[in-house]
Formats: structure tokens, C-alpha cells, sequence
């Protein structure tokens, strides 16, 4: 069951139109064209690709292709890997969504220092990027609010001292934050200043508190997973919440406090351990379009 965030986040990813995937790398997924990169070249007037997955594929590998990207004005959605950075041409004005995975070169990893997006490099109509960076530098690949002005959603993890998070609140136009490895940080007031209306965390560190939470006065999504600890529902009685999805999350506490949030259309309670009691379930069921639970 598809849900509000996803179908989104999908949105942004899965563009209606030809979908193209460069690299052996990744796998071929359903809907997807397989090219190598000669072939995408020599096709991509043909093709009108929508979303492109372009992922290196050996060390040495030169990054002429982006130059092909720049001029690919169909092209909405794009993954691609560290390897191809910097840019030497800027991608298409109407390019919405980048995916950034880690590097494939080991060797372009030690020299990351020198793979930085320019003051010059600025992609104003980016809403959307991911970077979830298991190389482990917690440094947003490299972006920026100068460098992507416009940026409404972000996917990322979070380092320990919060750099990540300082960064993440000078982009003034963001709404939608999903955030890995929250650790401790008071996200709530750090997000304050912006409209943020969804927002999915998880990693959550011993003494992660929701008590400010309704500091994101305009949230409307809420996502969490793996929350291991006491979890007041009551604090999301005052919020404005269309959809409330919590996952993992064993010890949940004043259930029937979602049968007053009157904003409410879609709640998923899954593997929680049975906080809610029938009472709960039959009042939600009623009142919703959307239930979905399972307590496994």
C-alpha cells in the first residue's frame, strides 16, 4: 500500500516518460531501457529520456556524457554517481530530482576534497535530492543553498555534531526532509524556521525527544522508524497531520490521541507491538480513508 510520502517521493523519482539506466552497477528494473553510454548517446534525440540512472562503471572512466545531460531537455529525474562530479557543463534547466550515489574509483574518494559544486555551478530548479552517503562523510555531496536555491525535498544522513542539519536550514524553500541517523538532535527546533510539512526520520539514539515537535507547526506527513523508547501519541494531538506512518516502534503510548487530530486521512502502524486497543483501531477505521495496521 502506496503511501502519501511515497507516492511523492515517486513522483519526483519516476517521472512519466522513457526511463534509462547506464552501468552494469545497478540491476535492471522493470520500466527501465539498458544502454551503455555510446548508446545513449547516439540515441538520445530518439529516446527523450524522462529519467536517466547513470552509475560509473571502471576506474579512469572519462565524464563526457554530462555534456549529453546539459542538452537533454526532456530530462527530469537523474541518478548518478560522485564519479562524474564536478560538472563541466550544468544539467538541463528542467531537470526537477538528482540522486547522488557514492563513488565507484576508490581513488576519486581519496581526492574528494577536490569534487565540490562551484559558486558557478548552480542548478536553480533542483527540488529534490538524495544523497544517502555510506562513504560516511555526512557532507550533502557537496551542495549547498547558494548551489540549489529552489530545493524543497531532501534525503540524507545525519553526522554526529549536526553539521549536516546547519546546512539543511539555510535552504529556505524546503518542505520535505527524510532524514537517517537523528541520533539525538532536536531536529523540531532546528527545522523551526522552515514550512517543513513532511518529514521521515530514523537512527534514533537513546534520549531522542519528541517533546518539541509541535515547533513544526505546518507538518502534515509524519514518518518514523525504529523508534525503540516511550513514544507519547498525545504530542501529535495539536498538530495538523494528514498521514502518520511509525514503524518499528514497540512502545507507543496514548494511542486513542489520534482519534483527535481531525486533519487526519491515513495512518500505518506497523510491527508496534499492539498499542492500540480495538476501541482505537474501530474509531480509526471509521473516521479515515486510509488504516492500515499490522502488529505482526
Amino acid at each position: 500500500m502506496m503511501d502519501y510520502f511515497e507516492k511523492s517521493r515517486v513522483s519526483y523519482l519516476l517521472p512519466k516518460g522513457k526511463k534509462i539506466l547506464i552501468g552494469d552497477n545497478l540491476p535492471l528494473r522493470k520500466g527501465f531501457i539498458q544502454l551503455t553510454k555510446e548508446q545513449f548517446i547516439n540515441r538520445v534525440d530518439e529516446l527523450d529520456p524522462s529519467v536517466l540512472w547513470l552509475v560509473a562503471e571502471n576506474e579512469g572512466e572519462n565524464c563526457t556524457i554530462t555534456k549529453f545531460l546539459s542538452q537533454t531537455l526532456s530530462l527530469k529525474s537523474l541518478k548518478i554517481s560522485n564519479d562524474y562530479l564536478p560538472l563541466n557543463d550544468l544539467f538541463s534547466s528542467n531537470l526537477k530530482a538528482i540522486s547522488l550515489v557514492n563513488f565507484t574509483d576508490r581513488n576519486l574518494l581519496e581526492r574528494y576534497e577536490e569534487f565540490t559544486w562551484s559558486s558557478g555551478q548552480i542548478l536553480s530548479n533542483v527540488e529534490f535530492f538524495s544523497f544517502f552517503d555510506l562513504d560516511g562523510r555526512y557532507d550533502l555531496g557537496g551542495i549547498s543553498p547558494t548551489t540549489f536555491p529552489a530545493l524543497k525535498w531532501i534525503e540524507c544522513f545525519i553526522d554526529k555534531k549536526g553539521k549536516t542539519l546547519d546546512t539543511i536550514q539555510g535552504f529556505s524553500n524546503l518542505t520535505t526532509a527524510y532524514l537517517q541517523y537523528v541520533r539525538k538532535h532536536d531536529v523540531f527546533s532546528i527545522l523551526q524556521d522552515l514550512d517543513i510539512k513532511m518529514l521521515k526520520l530514523e537512527g534514533f539514539d537513546r534520549g531522542f525527544s519528541f517533546q518539541t515537535i509541535n515547533k513544526l507547526s505546518n507538518l502534515e506527513v509524519l514518518h518514523l522508524n525504529g523508534y525503540r523508547e516511550n513514544l507519547d501519541l498525545g504530542l501529535l494531538a495539536n498538530l495538523q497531520l494528514k498521514e502518520v506512518y511509525i514503524l518499528n516502534c514497540p512502545k507507543l503510548e496514548h494511542s486513542e490521541a489520534l482519534l483527535q487530530i481531525p486533519s487526519l486521512e491515513s495512518i500505518h502502524v506497523i510491527n508496534c507491538k499492539k498499542p492500540l486497543s480495538e476501541e482505537v483501531v474501530n474509531g480509526l477505521k471509521d473516521r479515515l480513508q486510509v488504516v492500515n495496521i499490522d502488529f505482526q
